[in-house]
């Protein structure tokens, strides 16, 4: 590859930034706009909330063709392709006709958003070495989180004075803000050698076990989706063993085996999501019911924790590049169970400081955790792998923050049942959810942390079997 100055890095740098600030903008900035495109659309709450969760279901699926797909014609063209069809989606979104045709604009705009995923973190490991690489992942990450703290309060401030469909429409210049910057300045394109046959079969067998797998995670604990969730499972299981008998599968199952560091880290990233996503709504929920605080005043004390994200992200990720990541992943790891322990220790009448004192510690074992454990996860296998690679972070993501989600719901269905307000009667039932809930997850992220200390040593990434 080309030799590169430090300005054009930056340059690059600056566009992966955009597009992977662009998959959580899009999944969260249109929450706040919700009800008005209900009252537009004359649809249900129920139906509603397809808006927000066919955007999540449809970017996992997505996610592990997209790696292969762009092994196959190259990162930068696969990036490029995923800003247009960004940029594309979501103006045609502003001139929907039927809430369907909406809902199809968002699966496309996953696809894009796929794309840009996948190709960013494999492009920032080809054009920064090992030795600056954290401190890029970290910058990248950082702009992950600040997506998903704006995208809410954005969403809800362009809906405001302008209307949903604003939330669409600001996402076009994004798009092109993400794509010009890469064109011009990232002249190398980067194909993997392989033979130019796509996996079909196991791309549809990925899908279905996928969508069946985190659809029914999203709704349980109801009985059908119980039963969709084995089905996801037991699916997923017939996958890995249809792709290891593949000489080109859509994705390369064997990392998991062979690469005990890729595997492990792999294993991390899902458990540390599944620890921490979920808090953020049990906090909300609880500031606003039993804390009686208004939206803005409970905004204020939940946006500590992606504050912390956004500032402190980058400096784990730039601290990784000199020490082995398993030492700050671990102890950010640790700093995110401690964090949501303490919120299973809520009452009816805490603190404010002591609720705040918990999104600094859930904010800080984030920040330490996520792009120390990128690295590791991108330093851990060859450059062909690095599509896969980017795609198995995304997808543990994904995955983990469904599995937050459905420990919260179900634990709310049990314990609350399917009441439609939350009054003052119901709160002792709620602070048990809420109490088992954190429980559980603080649970996974001890978990994790077996994982992330025994992930095995950094080394030469060609040995792959060895890891």
């Amino acid at each position: 590859m080309t030799e590169m100055d430090s300005r054009t890095k930056r340059l690059i740098l600056f566009a992966a930034s955009i597009g992977a600030f662009l998959n959580p903008l899009i999944g969260s900035m249109i929450i706040l706009a919700m009800p008005e495109v209900g009252v537009t659309f004359e649809v249900s709450a129920r139906d509603l909330g397809w808006l927000s969760t066919i955007f999540i279901l449809a970017n996992a699926i997505f996610l592990v063709p997209a790696s292969r797909l762009s092994d196959m014609i190259g990162y930068k063209r696969s990036y490029l392709l995923g800003a247009v069809i960004v940029a594309v989606a979501c103006g045609l979104s502003v001139f929907a006709p039927i809430y369907s045709v909406l809902l199809l604009l968002r699966v496309t705009a996953a696809l894009g958003t796929s794309f840009l995923m996948i190709t960013g973190l494999a492009i920032l490991s080809r054009v920064y070495p090992p030795k600056e690489r954290g401190a890029a992942f970290g910058i990248n990450t950082a702009m992950v989180y600040i997506g998903a703290s704006a995208g809410p309060i954005l969403g809800g401030f362009l809906t405001g004075l302008f209307g949903w469909r604003a939330v669409f429409l600001v996402m076009v210049p994004l798009a092109v803000a993400a794509a010009i910057p890469m064109w011009r300045f990232f002249r190398d394109e980067i194909k993997v050698p392989s033979d130019s046959s796509f996996d079909i079969r196991g791309t549809i067998l990925y899908a279905a076990a996928m969508f069946c797998m985190m659809y029914g995670l999203s709704t349980l604990p109801d009985p059908l989706s119980v039963a969709l969730t084995v089905l996801g499972i037991l699916m997923m299981v017939v996958f890995v063993w249809y792709e290891l008998r593949l000489p080109s599968p859509v994705l390369h199952v064997k990392l998991f085996f062979t690469n005990q560091r890729f595997a492990r880290s792999s294993y991390a990233a899902l458990l540390n999501y599944g620890c921490t996503y979920g808090s953020v709504f049990f906090v909300s929920l609880y500031l606003q019911s039993v804390g009686h605080l208004t939206a803005d005043q409970a905004g204020m004390i939940i946006f500590f924790q992606p504050l912390i994200q956004a500032v402190m992200t980058p400096i784990a990720g730039k601290l990784s590049d000199r020490i082995d990541p398993r030492y700050i992943v671990t102890v950010g790891m640790l700093l995110s169970a401690v964090g949501v322990l303490l919120l299973a220790g809520l009452g009816l009448a805490t603190e404010l400081h002591y609720i705040a004192v918990t999104q600094v510690f859930i904010g800080l074992g984030s920040a330490l955790f996520a792009a120390p454990n990128t690295n590791a996860i991108m330093g851990s296998v060859p450059e062909e792998e690095y599509s896969t690679a980017s795609g198995i972070v995304a997808v543990m993501r994904q995955v983990g923050m469904i599995i937050s989600m459905a420990v919260c719901m179900s634990a709310i269905s049990i314990y609350v049942g399917g009441t439609d307000m939350l009054g003052p009667a119901m709160y002792p039932e709620f602070l048990q959810a809420l109490r088992v809930s954190m429980i559980f997850c603080a649970g996974l992220a001890f978990v994790g942390v077996v994982f992330s200390w025994f992930r095995g040593d950094a080394g030469d990434v060609t040995g792959i079997g060895e890891k």
